[in-house]
């Protein structure tokens, strides 16, 4: 996997964008466009809003200088979500038309602030790639500690996926390889490109042995949503709702056993075991399991 440190830094990338000069007939006058470079680094939010929505006003063929790419860039990590916004959204804009708009976006995936490191994951999901580029940055991100980035960077994951496949292969294997946090993001992935494949089958069945209690509450989700029923998942199932460690994927067990439609005696007669259970939460969970069957 590529390290995030062999991206070209931000003014590498923006420094190259002077080198194209010909089209510079397509700029707007050169005054209008410093002033709004000026106003994206202003302190007052009223007028970064006021730049970007004078940036709105050009035309989509307009080859942004380099100042304007580095203060749509400082935007991402505003404290205003509607600067974030309109920054992300300029930066999708122009990006079909100034390829180094992609690099730059990858290299704030690894900026020490927060805002940016989530605006710029959101920003390259809207980005119809010809490559998925993004995708070493992103699974690196999948197991970031920070809930807004991790989930930012699956959401463009599931847009690679729907053009490359071999994202999906990437997730699979992530699934029993990466660390915890990873592992558990990559099964939510998969589940949400709906993979029933027999690939993505064993690695879900695979999961509820780990030895991490989350990933395993991840790969139940994975089996009830989509309703992935099979005799090795009976069996497993049946297993984890009678003798896990953790009550929290005992609970979740009950309600994948309700979710996958299996009104066998073994998993009914289990149920009803775990109706009666002395933790409130289990109890419920199985009774809502068997009214979802039916014999409740």
């Amino acid at each position: 996997m590529k390290n995030l440190s062999a991206f070209p830094n931000e003014a590498e990338i923006l420094r190259s964008a002077q080198n194209d000069m010909s089209r510079e007939s397509t700029l707007a006058p050169l005054m209008d466009l410093t002033q709004i470079a000026t106003q994206l680094l202003s302190d007052d939010v009223l007028t970064r809003l006021a730049a970007l929505a004078a940036l709105g006003e050009q035309d989509d063929q307009l080859f942004l200088p380099v100042d304007i790419l580095h203060g749509l860039l400082q935007c991402l990590g505003h404290e205003r979500k509607a600067v974030q916004r309109g920054a992300a959204g300029h930066l999708v804009r122009f990006a079909r038309t100034q390829p180094e708009i992609v690099p730059a976006l990858l290299g704030k995936l690894a900026d020490p602030d927060p805002r940016v490191r989530w605006t710029a994951a959101f920003t390259l999901s809207q980005l119809d790639l010809p490559e998925p580029t993004p995708l070493p940055a992103l699974v690196e991100n999948l197991g970031h500690e920070e809930s807004d980035l991790r989930w930012a960077a699956a959401t463009a994951v599931l847009r690679l996926a729907g053009r490359h496949p071999r994202v999906i292969t990437e997730m699979l294997r992530l699934a029993g390889s990466g660390n915890p946090v990873q592992r558990r993001m990559a099964l939510y992935c998969l589940r949400d490109l709906g993979r029933t494949d027999p690939a993505a089958q064993a690695v879900y069945l695979a999961s509820l042995a780990d030895p991490d209690p989350m990933v395993r509450l991840s790969s139940l989700s994975c089996l009830g949503k989509l309703r992935l029923a099979s005799a090795q998942a009976q069996t497993t199932l049946l297993r984890l709702l009678e003798a896990d460690p953790d009550l929290g994927v005992r609970r979740a067990t009950a309600v994948a056993l309700g979710q996958l439609g299996d009104s066998t005696p073994l998993v009914t007669e289990a149920l009803r075991k775990a109706a009666q259970a002395d933790d409130v939460g289990l109890g419920k969970a199985a009774r809502g399991a068997l009214t979802v069957l039916g014999v409740g």
